[in-house]
């Protein structure tokens, strides 16, 4: 089987508005990344018996998350694009309420990426000639699951 490289600006970000939920698409993303290694937790399992070799086990798994792009602004309602507007909130939030989810994938994978989140707001700002910057740390706080793409 032959492989391509692929764009970075084709994989897709949503996020979980309500309780269906809706899949909201997080519009004006310029990069991303992704560290799937993120707060993992290693601990050491070496012993005698393990005869001079090192052994470890993975006690917890993690992963991150970054966002960053343009701030996007409904021009007649002025209100933010609704999927930077639901993790603006998710960052917000406390307890039960700082929980959410996002989902991503590369546009012709045919899974989606399902991970349970909190967030975390990152800078906005720019200078006299820029586009507004938007940026979000999101941290998996849970196990990935994959789900089928529509």
């Amino acid at each position: 089987m032959a492989t391509k490289k692929i764009e970075a600006r084709g994989y897709i970000f949503q996020v979980a508005v309500g309780g269906g939920p809706t899949w909201t698409p997080v519009l004006g993303l310029k990069t991303f990344s992704v560290n799937p290694g993120d707060h993992d937790a290693h601990t050491e399992a070496t012993d005698f018996d393990s005869n001079g070799q090192y052994e470890e086990v993975v006690l917890q798994r993690g992963g991150s998350l970054k966002l960053e792009g343009t701030r996007r602004i409904d021009q007649a309602t002025g209100l933010a694009d609704p999927g930077q507007a639901a993790l603006d909130a998710l960052a917000q939030g406390l307890a039960d309420s700082s929980v959410g989810q996002i989902r991503f994938r590369y546009r012709t994978e045919v899974q989606w990426r399902v991970w349970p989140v909190t967030a975390k707001s990152g800078e906005l700002g720019g200078g006299t000639n820029d586009l507004g910057k938007w940026s979000m740390e999101i941290h998996r706080t849970g196990a990935e699951t994959l789900t089928a793409a529509p």
